[in-house]
């Protein structure tokens, strides 16, 4: 059995690319604003960030979402709460957010 928000929401998977700013980001999508400042990443690249401490796992859904069922180990901040709580996360790890 997979864990909740890897094989679903591999589509979701965001990474902030302020740690990653080597690369040149995207072209910016009409249907995604946030497209200048992330990049997507795979659950692999996720589980390994992860499994060595150098991300953190951030569920942008609902409380009730969150409540129902989320990844081991995720933070959550609601995606409406984000400009407000950003402060609450590390300046030293990649930033992975995942929806479903």
């Amino acid at each position: 059995m997979s864990k909740p928000g890897w094989t679903t929401a591999a589509g979701f998977l965001l990474l902030a690319a302020s740690a990653l700013a080597a690369a040149p980001p995207p072209p910016p999508s009409p249907m995604s604003p946030a497209s200048e400042e992330a990049r997507r990443i795979n659950p692999a690249d996720a589980r390994k960030a992860l499994a060595n401490n150098e991300a953190v796992l951030v569920d942008v859904r609902d409380k009730g979402s969150y409540d129902t069922e989320h990844a081991q180990g995720a933070l959550l901040i609601p995606v409406a709460e984000i400009p407000t709580r950003a402060g609450e996360l590390p300046k030293d790890k990649l930033i992975i957010t995942y929806c479903t």
